[in-house]
């Protein structure tokens, strides 16, 4: 060999070189995606973000650590959601963002891309294999249950939480390889912000057991049962104790852990588990027909359809997954990814504490998805092995390629629903037609659309169906009153008050009809009504002072007038009103 030559190492091709495979990955993602910029607000946004109060402001940020995520809106009621840090990223965004819908949809993208990367390096630092880590993070950026995650500004924290949580898995592999304390501070320390971005995060300390649990097998099949279960106990004490921790804050903030908001006894609860986890199931495998609201109700009685069925499916998909995590190489990764499909799922169980009618959604597939796809991903390195050496390499690129496909296929038809209220409520009433909210959302939606020709004969069909139903009976009456039906208007909000008397801005538009109609007494009684319930709202003490003035009442339309600018000083018509009347000469009420 000529010693004047030494052999210089070939360079790997380009997919292959450090850093290639995790941008290719991210990448794609964030291209799916990318259409969501030209999205607006939607659902939940309007009062979470545009109408909240707390996250325009950074003086209501030490409140986001001492009260429920809707207590700015919702001062007097109590809350199951405890996450300081989703109110901290919506703060940030409105710093940045403002009322501009196409900042908020890029930083949720970024978002998602964020936790692509992190099911890369947990997929990378479990398996050694940047090929089968690659794979993972591409089904897990293009699965499309998690379009309503990216699509929708609200929904991110899952996205927020999911990398919180991932972050704090593979810093606690970092430090089961490197024994080196920072990592397992960082760690625990992903695991407490993660915790106060969405409840889900509590199951983490599973986890981690069962990852010290499966990796120690892997690692000492010497040692006894006793060493390895104890060993991973004290692994995974330090989560334990700060998830009791975040009980106890949580318990005192919330007055207590969860509280029920649907009225339905644990027997039917359990009767409803079997079709809710097929359905958590039918989506991570084909997800097809996706939406934000579906029909799948609870279960008052045990049937073949809604509790035999499901049951079997469950069972026959359980025994073959056991048998196909057996015949794959890395039996002990397959496992854990089955974990993080399983364990996320556990809060949403809990069906008592969601909302009425509103039991399941795409949304909690985000972080079980990743397991999801880390087990896809180990089954076509599997297939590759079993295959002759000339296709190790063209089937499993195939199949990821069709499976990849489909799914940004899927990704970028399904997430236009998301684009408006209108799309998003019209596939609603399409994929649940008895579902009345889902119907008055979208009479909401046409008609601050300005078509209340369309909007109105929704409210109406609506009440056919429940004349009790306070919503549309309310907006029904807001519907008339921006038409100038008044006397219409009257009698809807009426209707709403004689069913729930609770809500204020009903009797602010009761006397708003009513000062048209030209009944003051009534106008002026109402309009204090909405005031005893909601003293700071603006523009009640605005219109009481227009009432006030209209029956020649210039003394206390003044004061009213003044108590408005006085809680809103940027009312203008206010500041107008009463520029006006003090010009004028007093009119002392007869």
């Amino acid at each position: 060999m000529d010693r004047n030559h030494a052999a210089v190492p070939s360079t790997p091709p380009l997919f292959l070189r450090p850093g290639t495979m995790e941008i290719i990955a991210c990448g794609i993602t964030a291209l799916a995606y990318l259409g969501t910029l030209g999205f607006g607000f939607v659902y939940d946004d309007t009062p979470q973000i545009l109408k909240n109060p707390a996250i325009q402001d950074w003086r209501y940020v030490l409140q986001y650590f001492t009260s429920h995520v809707w207590a700015a809106i919702y001062p007097h009621s109590v809350g199951n959601y405890y996450r300081p840090l989703f109110l901290l990223w919506l703060r940030l965004n409105y710093a940045l963002f403002g009322a501009e819908p196409a900042g908020w949809h890029a930083a949720s993208v970024l978002c998602h891309v964020a936790a692509t990367y992190l099911v890369f390096r947990l997929a990378q630092q479990l398996t050694r294999d940047r090929m089968i880590a690659f794979v993972a993070a591409l089904l897990f950026g293009l699965h499309p249950a998690h379009i309503e995650n990216v699509a929708w500004i609200s929904g991110v924290t899952d996205p927020l939480m999911a990398c919180l949580v991932l972050a704090s898995l593979s810093a606690f592999l970092s430090f089961r390889e490197s024994r080196k304390v920072l990592q397992l501070v960082l760690s625990v320390g992903w695991f407490a912000l993660a915790l106060l971005s969405k409840e889900t995060a509590i199951v983490l300390p599973l986890l981690i057991l069962a990852l010290s649990l499966l990796r120690l097998q892997s690692r000492t099949q010497a040692d006894g049962a006793p060493s390895v279960m104890a060993t991973a106990i004290r692994e995974v004490a330090p989560y334990a104790l700060l998830a009791l921790v975040y009980i106890g804050v949580r318990y005192r903030v919330l007055r207590g852990f969860a509280h029920s908001t649907i009225s339905i006894p644990w027997s039917e609860v359990f009767r409803t588990w079997p079709s809710v986890l097929w359905f958590y199931a039918k989506h991570l495998l084909l997800p097809f027909g996706l939406s934000e609201f579906y029909s799948l109700d609870y279960v008052h009685h045990v049937t073949a359809g809604s509790v035999v069925l499901p049951l079997f499916f469950l069972l026959a998909l359980t025994v073959g997954l056991y048998y196909w995590i057996h015949a794959l190489p890395q039996k002990q990764v397959a496992l854990f990814a089955v974990a993080l499909m399983v364990l996320p799922l556990l809060p949403v169980l809990d069906l008592r504490s969601l909302t009425v009618g509103d039991i399941v959604h795409d949304r909690y597939l985000y972080l079980p998805s990743a397991g999801f796809a880390l087990l896809v991903a180990l089954s076509i390195a599997a297939l590759g092995q079993r295959l002759p050496e000339r296709q190790r390499i063209i089937v499993p690129a195939a199949l990821t390629g069709v499976v990849a496909l489909l799914f940004a296929a899927l990704t970028l038809t399904e997430q236009t629903q998301w684009a408006n209220d209108i799309l998003l409520y019209t596939r609603g009433a399409e994929s649940a037609p008895d579902n009345l909210t889902v119907r008055d959302n979208l009479a909401n939606a046409l008609l601050g659309a300005n078509q209340p020709q369309r909007a109105i004969p929704l409210y109406l069909d609506v009440l056919k169906r429940n004349p009790n139903f306070w919503r549309s009976n309310y907006n029904l009456g807001f519907a008339y009153y921006k038409t100038g039906n008044f006397a219409a208007a009257g009698e809807s909000l009426q209707r709403a008050i004689m069913i729930d008397n609770s809500d204020s801005d009903q009797y602010i538009y009761l006397a708003l009809v009513e000062l048209q109609l030209k009944k003051l007494p009534e106008a002026a009684d109402n309009a204090r009504q909405a005031i005893a319930r909601n003293p700071q709202a603006r523009g009640y003490y605005f219109i009481l002072g227009l009432i006030c003035e209209s029956q020649g009442d210039t003394k206390a339309a003044i004061t009213a007038f003044k108590t408005e600018l006085t809680q809103h000083p940027d009312n203008a018509p206010a500041t107008a009103e009463l520029q006006k009347i003090e010009k004028e000469p007093a009119s002392p009420h007869p």
